[in-house]
């Protein structure tokens, strides 16, 4: 993860193996941290024996070298977090949070910590696969606010995903990375998908 020298935009990478498939997965992802928009978001996957998420990421890197360029965008600067939660080799339901649920987590920002509010709501969106959520789940979404400030509401999602947590805090000047864990039925267990949101804080 690394920030534009100016931190108007954000760089992602993640890599893993897919739960389901074993298959290697490699994703980018460039946001404008002004207006949180997605510039950019390239997935590779591979199913030729042999190929790690590592080679993945190196290839899709190859790929955007011109466009990262343009957004002075390099490895070289990533970001220190200013919070992450405890992390586990297999997620599960209880980790997040459901529909009428809120968690806090003070995170210092600057100077002083500052309260960041997941909220979670029922989305309303149909689930083809119901009997796989945790008892009494529902598909949801979630609203993220940094004190009073809110910069993420509502965000549209895959289907079926029923809970969440703030997994990733980075920081730059005003600028931040907010990384939310997106739980939702896999093969064995829930999947836990990154969602980002880039955001100018004030």
């Amino acid at each position: 993860m690394a920030f534009s020298p100016d931190g108007a935009r954000v760089l992602v990478l993640t890599r893993q193996i897919l739960d389901g498939s074993g298959f290697p997965e490699a994703r980018l992802v460039v946001l404008d941290t002004g207006t949180g928009r997605t510039l950019r978001d390239r997935t590779l996957s591979d199913e030729t024996p042999g190929v790690t998420p590592a080679a993945l990421e190196a290839q899709v890197l190859r790929g955007e070298q011109v466009r990262l360029k343009g957004w002075n965008l390099w490895l070289g600067r990533t970001s220190v977090p200013r919070y992450r939660a405890p992390t586990s080799p297999f997620p599960t339901w209880g980790e997040g949070i459901g529909a009428g649920q809120s968690r806090s987590v003070p995170v210092v920002l600057w100077s002083r910590p500052v309260p960041l509010v997941l909220g979670v709501r029922a989305s309303g969106v149909a689930c083809d696969f119901p009997d796989l959520l945790p008892g009494g789940a529902v598909p949801a979404t979630f609203t993220l606010r940094v004190g009073g400030q809110r910069v993420a509401g509502l965000v549209r999602l895959p289907t079926c995903v029923a809970r969440f947590r703030l997994d990733r805090v980075d920081i730059q000047g005003d600028r931040a990375l907010l990384t939310v864990r997106a739980y939702r039925p896999g093969f064995e267990g829930p999947d836990a998908l990154p969602v980002f949101v880039a955001a100018r804080l004030r």
